[in-house]
């Protein structure tokens, strides 16, 4: 016959398992809870730089003194921000023969060609200039190259409306936009290298370093802008710490294309959206449901209400429940 256990050590024995019984389920709870909240981290730089804020504050002036407004060419790369403007009547024209005389013409954040403004102010165009101070630093660096006769190379995308008005600073500039181009140019005694301001800031690096081998002296001005390498360098932090990565901005935006690119690299499960208009769409939910922390950036143009929206959804996004199993297995498979 076995000893009988006294009552104090049952007691124990009980104690016990009523510990570890509710350590296992608060355990249990955790996992259930972290299987299906979105963790949401949103970089450190996102959204509007200095010379978008600048441009409509300057606009919106415009409007309260009660001026009719139109904007030469996109004023910044963002449609839901141009939709914006155009419900409260600023319009942008593709080109000058649609210009109202009668109205203010603003020069887009891009800035355009030194001729074209020229012939504006001579065919007597009230004009405000709502390009970027440091876009307008850049023409002026191009145009100090040219009166000492230095060679100007411009690095950057020679089809974007910034290169186009700051090729027009310089007698035949030379526009680089990949390395190939960059071993292309020309070996000469001296060569002035400025950048488009929303360039990839590693590529500026790259093309500097072998255009150095082109010149006997380089006099480099690194015009990629602080707001542009502040969001590179946030994505760049960003993009290893979570499972996805949702990029807002305009598709024909420089500066969110690079940061696409940058956090691709960092993360391949990236996605570029314009707006809060992709929340709608099934593909997004598909692409959400496998996530559980999420990272959002934003480019220089993207205004903070959709960068709110989309932080927003994304938050309280609940896909059909999965197991633990499901979502690693679909992680592998993503890889």
């Amino acid at each position: 016959m076995s000893p009988q256990i006294p009552f104090h050590r049952w007691q124990r024995r009980l104690t016990r398992g009523r510990i570890w019984y509710t350590m296992y389920f608060k355990i249990q709870f955790f996992e259930w809870i972290r299987i299906r909240l979105m963790i949401v981290r949103i970089a450190d730089q996102a959204g509007f730089c200095f010379g978008v804020k600048r441009a409509l504050e300057l606009i919106h002036g415009l409007r309260n003194e009660g001026r009719d407004i139109q904007v030469l060419g996109e004023l910044i790369h963002n449609q839901s921000v141009l939709s914006d403007l155009a419900r409260k009547g600023v319009a942008c024209i593709r080109d000058r023969l649609a210009a109202d005389p009668a109205k203010t013409l603003v020069i887009r954040t891009h800035g355009i060609p030194a001729g074209e403004e020229a012939e504006l102010r001579e065919a007597g165009f009230q004009l405000l200039d709502a390009t970027c101070p440091l876009v307008k630093k850049t023409h002026c660096i191009i145009e100090r190259f040219e009166q000492q006769g230095i060679p100007v190379v411009i690095v950057g995308d020679r089809n974007h409306p910034e290169i186009i008005a700051a090729s027009s600073y310089a007698t035949n500039p030379i526009i680089v936009n990949s390395r190939e181009e960059a071993l292309a140019v020309p070996r000469m005694p001296v060569m002035g290298v400025v950048a488009q301001t929303t360039l990839d800031l590693d590529f500026f690096r790259e093309i500097e370093a072998i255009l150095a081998g082109r010149a006997q002296r380089l006099e480099v001005h690194n015009t990629v802008c602080d707001a542009t390498r502040e969001r590179q360098e946030a994505v760049r932090r960003l993009a290893p710490q979570v499972d996805c990565v949702v990029v807002i901005g305009g598709r024909n935006s420089s500066n969110t294309g690079k940061l696409v690119r940058i956090a691709k690299r960092h993360n391949p499960r990236t996605l570029h959206i314009e707006g809060s208009a992709a929340l709608d769409d099934p593909a997004f939910h598909d692409w959400l449901a496998d996530c559980r922390s999420v990272g959002i950036a934003a480019g220089a143009s993207t205004p903070p209400d959709e960068i709110e929206k989309v932080e927003n959804f994304v938050s309280a996004y609940n896909p059909k429940p999965a197991t633990r199993l499901d979502i690693d297995q679909r992680r592998m498979h993503h890889g």
